[in-house]
């Protein structure tokens, strides 16, 4: 018995037109599709939108660091800085 590809292809095309049918039909029920967006969703898109407004630099932190440098009073804290990246 020999199979080649002819003989199975008017089974496939049947079994394609019967899926769409079936697509049409489930479509034709009437009901749209909804999407639903959860109280946390919607107070967590609200928050980042309001961090995506934030400036990515602090210009008057900037300034103010700047300042000190320029007067000489800008002092690090080694131990704080390393207490902060070990945290």
């Amino acid at each position: 018995m020999k199979v080649d590809g002819t003989s199975i292809s008017p089974v496939g095309s049947i079994q394609a037109t019967t899926k769409v049918a079936q697509v049409n039909n489930n479509n034709k029920s009437g009901e749209q599709d909804k999407l639903a967006v959860s109280e946390n969703a919607q107070v967590l898109q609200n928050i980042m939108q309001k961090v995506k407004e934030l400036p990515d630099i602090r210009e008057e932190k900037v300034k103010e660091i700047s300042d000190q440098i320029a007067r000489g009073e800008f002092k690090l804290d080694a131990a704080s800085i390393a207490a902060s990246m070990l945290s």
